[in-house]
């Protein structure tokens, strides 16, 4: 895989709409890795519903991407009446891919992504999710193959086992971005 524009690999716990992102694209012919502002502008749109993306006129012309993580933080209703958030995650351990859109603006890469509806165990949290690839799907994703039906019917059966767990409320700003964000809570 080819890395360009000075991306470096460092270690960011919280990430947020705006912030530059590692993603990987077909960039001449080949996945590379390079650096994406997440968000498409003017409005920051950084989640594209995959059920509607591609009749989206903000969405045209974009070319696929996928980002890679270790996880990912939702919010939801906590016990005490506030929003807690969670941090789901592969239960073992390896990274993340996640389908995502990408384009460039007035010179600069930005991605958006994609989110289907939640899986059956994970409907707990939040009614969506990102759009998982496993297997071969990151590839096909890559080269632009049956992309709509892709992610809007999703091969759930087939996906890593994820887990959620609490993490504490200090996730709720970029100030904070530290291993220990990650760490389970309560």
């Amino acid at each position: 895989m080819q890395v360009v524009g000075g991306m470096e690999a460092s270690k960011n716990y919280n990430i947020a709409p705006t912030h530059v992102v590692p993603i990987v694209r077909n960039f001449r012919g080949a996945p590379t890795l390079g650096p994406a502002t997440w968000g498409y502008p003017p409005k920051t749109v950084f989640n594209a519903r995959g059920e509607t993306a591609m009749h989206k006129p903000m969405f045209q012309g974009s070319d696929t991407c996928l980002f890679v993580m270790d996880g990912w933080y939702e919010w939801n209703a906590g016990d005490d009446g506030k929003k807690q958030p969670w941090f789901t995650h592969r239960e073992d351990g390896k990274p993340i891919l996640v389908a995502g859109l990408c384009k460039n603006f007035e010179g600069k890469v930005h991605a958006t992504m994609v989110t289907t509806a939640a899986t059956g165990d994970m409907e707990w949290l939040h009614h969506r999710m990102p759009r998982v690839l496993v297997g071969d799907e990151a590839s096909t994703w890559l080269e632009g193959g049956e992309v709509a039906e892709m992610i809007t019917h999703p091969a759930q059966d087939s996906w890593p086992e994820l887990r959620s767990h609490k993490v504490g409320r200090e996730v709720g700003s970029v100030r904070h971005n530290n291993a220990g964000l990650i760490e389970p809570v309560g």
